[in-house]
Parts: structure tokens; sequence; C-alpha cells
């Protein structure tokens, strides 16, 4: 697959209403949590760091499409400008 495609792929995957009821689902499942934190008098330190560990990831899992469209137009943009510069060597070399 190209960087293009992977892109195009991304974009498709966040703007669909698969992604829409998965986010608000998760969005649901992070406040439950954060509710159940604050609400809980009982609750040890471990279960508590398990609990923002397991709302730490919801919340990157829920920015990922986003972080890696970023990231691969980045790196389209790289590709691009080392092609670029490739070919403007190749001919300048020709003086």
């Amino acid at each position: 697959m190209t960087i293009k495609s992977n892109i195009k792929d991304l974009i498709s995957l966040s703007e669909s209403p698969g992604w829409e009821v998965l986010h608000k689902t998760m969005e649901a499942e992070i406040l439950q949590l954060a509710l159940n934190m604050a609400r809980s008098s009982e609750m040890t330190q471990q279960h508590m760091d398990f609990q923002r560990g397991a709302i730490f990831a919801a919340e990157q899992m829920l920015s990922m499409p986003t972080k890696l469209i970023n990231k691969l137009e980045g790196d389209l943009s790289l590709e691009d400008a080392t092609s670029r510069q490739g070919r403007s060597e190749r001919t300048n070399d020709g003086y």
C-alpha cells in the first residue's frame, strides 16, 4: 500500500458511521471509568493506576486515525521533497 492510499483509507475510517459509533461508545466508557474513580472511596492505588491507564489507552485509540494521518502526510511530504531533491541533483550534475 502506498502512503497516499493509507491516508485515504484513514480519512475514510475517521469519517465513517462505524467510527462514529465506536468513538461515542469509547467516550461513554471513558466517562464511566472516570466517574467510577471519583465515586469509589475504597479503590487501591493499583486499581486507580489501572483505571488511569485504561482511560489513557482509550483516549490514544480515539485519536489514532488523526495522528496516523498527520504522520503519513509528513512522511509523504518528506518523500516528495527527497525525490525532488534527487531529480534536481541529477539535473544540476549535467552542467
